[in-house]
């Protein structure tokens, strides 16, 4: 009988090895075409597209996803090592994902789990795999961001949409800033020594081009805290401290790159001087915002405050105790998040009540004595205070974006508070817009919230080896302290399961002549190879006029008419207006009444007259209403059209990633089986 059971055992040992190459082959394919997907920002950059494709996007997603599941699965079941590896990780996503539970799920808390389980399963991929070699992908991924973060940035009319920030395929220049630091703090490692300080100095000028200050703060603290520890530990063991002068020398040559690179930039971009410019000025002018943005909401926080009990009720007319109008909806200062809703205090905002119902003063003949009527009061005047952020915060984006975001994150920790003990869930969270990822957790799903992205932290730090991984830990700290995507946009939790994956890689077998450099290589140049299939689906498919309604906070007082930036198409950066001769089709209409066009002079005043437009540049439309009136404040909707033409840029942009591709792929074949 024994004899029997050691054969059994034996033949399912046998077929186990048989599986393990099939399966790091598969693993490494898929792991690769989920880097090069989501890590490069190809995904989320079509998303767009996807839009009233209801069955088109189901049918991607689910390939997607399915091959993703079924090849982790196998994995897990035949590969001890991996299984026991991930056990804590398993078991912090398992206590993660359950707070879900507890309130509806929309499209949020679809991304979030989508997220966990994408970075858990791209864990379990490359640690069946190469992670030596998935890490050198991640890398390769971050350095293509930050190339076309650079050539976004000598274009006016690119991807970003900041004008004069660069962003690349990210759009948004926070987001893309959060996702060259994280990249580049997770796979800075396995970069090979000889182009390690070229790979940084790529990465950090790239962040400088996205202007994103907080990013910065945060990448230099995970840059200082290595170099701290190495610097402590040399002058401990007296040893002395050496620089390689020939790797210096090729980061002095790309760094000369790089800065040719911004002088063009500076002067085929103006809106990249003036963003400058902007930036310095929020620095120098934080303690003024702060001041004028406290002021602003305590005022009429004070005005509203319900009277005490036994007081007499203020004779001066309600009118008075209105805070100022607030101004016209801009873009939070953050990863592209929708408006930021005011929230009632004390539960759920409905989209068919207004947000302010339950921030009226509550009558001194209505006050209630005891605890009870002093926790009414506490409940009302932080209903009270979150209004009047909320009114506040419609445009303090535009005084000051810094000041923007310590009012939006002091909203965030109201909503907190008068949220419950299991929270709001996380629908309310995000379009609270906290700008902090423990902030928004704790929205979410009240106390218990605080524990997820504080595990995350954990675990960016306690698999830690060396000084080397610090920097991972500093940067996923300092990145979620002023952000609130981490957890909820795959693109950037991906690359901090990679660098976490990367340390638990000592725990797990090292493959054995198992040959995926193939596999490596089909997975990027599939990446990319969908990256053109989709742009030549977008550009078959896009409508030659591209619509949209001008917005009155874009308007402006221009040559006696006024002028507004022209609503961005679709897909910035493969599109931009085209010239616009006389003859080319164009409208501006007013409530449905065209406007006549004419043409552009620079000598002319007023530049249009009473029912009139015209084109000053490629993306500003200068008009005059139909009775002269001022159509910021008439009431009227002006929706205009302009024809589109592909931009010079999507062909740099395409040729790029072709060559990256190729040169990528090449690599991945040429590694040995791994070496970790």
């Amino acid at each position: 009988m024994s004899g029997i059971g050691h054969a059994s055992q034996d033949r399912s040992l046998s077929a186990a090895h048989r599986w393990r190459p099939i399966l790091a082959n598969l693993s490494a394919g898929i792991c690769a075409l989920a880097v090069v997907l989501y890590q490069s920002w190809f995904m989320p950059f079509f998303l767009p597209f996807f839009m009233g494709r209801d069955e088109f996007a189901r049918l991607v997603f689910h390939a997607l996803y399915g091959s993703v599941l079924i090849v982790s699965f196998a994995v897990l079941v035949v590969r001890r090592d991996v299984r026991k590896a991930i056990v804590p990780l398993a078991i912090a996503a398992a206590m993660a994902v359950a707070p879900v539970v507890l309130h509806p799920v929309g499209i949020v808390a679809k991304c979030y789990l989508i997220t966990l389980f994408l970075g858990g399963a791209a864990i379990v991929m490359m640690l069946a795999s190469s992670p030596a070699t998935v890490l050198r992908l991640s890398a390769s991924a971050t350095a293509l961001s930050a190339v076309i973060c650079f050539l976004d940035l000598c274009f006016a009319n690119g991807f970003t949409n900041t004008p004069g920030r660069a962003a690349g395929l990210a759009i948004n220049p926070n987001v893309a800033a959060a996702g060259l630091l994280l990249g580049a703090a997770a796979s800075y490692g396995a970069v090979a020594q000889k182009w390690r300080a070229s790979f940084l100095v790529l990465v950090g000028a790239a962040l400088l081009a996205t202007l994103s200050r907080s990013t910065l703060l945060a990448a230099f603290a995970a840059v200082a805290a290595p170099i701290a520890v190495r610097l402590w530990q040399r002058f401990r063991d007296g040893r002395q401290f050496q620089i390689d002068l020939r790797d210096w020398a090729r980061a002095i040559a790309v760094a000369f790159a790089l800065l040719v690179a911004i002088g063009i930039a500076s002067l085929t971009n103006n809106y990249f001087r003036v963003a400058v410019g902007e930036s310095l000025g929020g620095v120098l002018s934080l303690n003024r915002a702060l001041n004028e943005a406290s002021a602003a909401v305590d005022t009429p926080l004070t005005a509203a405050s319900p009277p005490r009990p036994g007081t007499l009720p203020p004779t001066t007319p309600a009118a008075s105790f209105h805070a100022d109008p607030p101004g016209n909806a801009v873009n939070a200062p953050s990863s592209r998040q929708p408006e930021a809703r005011t929230l009632e205090s004390g539960g759920p905002a409905s989209p068919k009540a207004p947000s302010d119902t339950g921030a009226m003063p509550v009558p001194a003949s209505n006050a209630m004595p005891s605890s009870a009527s002093s926790s009414n009061s506490g409940q009302s005047q932080s209903a009270n205070k979150m209004q009047a952020l909320g009114q506040r915060l419609t445009d303090e984006g535009v005084r000051n974006s810094i000041s923007a975001r310590a009012l939006f994150l002091e909203r965030g920790l109201l909503a907190y508070r008068e949220g419950g003990f299991f929270g709001r869930g996380l629908e309310e969270a995000q379009a609270l817009a906290p700008h902090n990822s423990f902030v928004l957790f704790a929205i979410a799903f009240g106390h218990l919230g605080w524990l997820i992205p504080i595990g995350l932290v954990g675990f960016a730090f306690c698999f830690v080896r060396d000084a080397r991984d610090l920097p991972l830990g500093v940067a996923v700290l300092g990145v979620m302290l002023t952000s609130h995507d981490v957890l909820l946009t795959p693109s950037l939790f991906l690359p901090v399961a990679l660098g976490i994956g990367g340390m638990l890689a000592v725990k797990v077998e090292p493959a054995q002549n198992q040959r995926t450099g193939w596999s490596f290589a089909a997975g990027t140049v599939g990446g990319a190879a969908l990256f053109v299939a989709g742009c030549v689906a977008i550009l078959a498919l896009t409508p030659q006029l591209s619509g949209g309604r001008l917005q009155n906070e874009a308007m402006f007082t221009s040559r006696g008419g006024y002028g507004a930036r022209l609503p961005a198409p679709s897909f910035p950066g493969l599109f931009q207006f085209d010239d616009l001769p006389a003859s080319q089709a164009s409208y501006l209409r007013e409530d449905g009444t065209p406007l006549r066009r004419v043409n552009w002079s620079a000598h002319s005043w007023p530049a249009v007259r009473q029912g009139e437009y015209t084109f000053r540049q490629r993306d500003t439309v200068l008009f005059a209403a139909t009775d002269i009136s001022d159509p910021r404040q008439n009431g009227r909707t002006y929706e205009v059209a302009v024809p589109l033409a592909v931009s010079a840029l999507c062909f740099i942009v395409l040729g790029t990633i072709l060559a990256w591709s190729i040169a990528t792929a090449a690599a991945c074949r040429g590694y040995l089986p791994r070496t970790d």
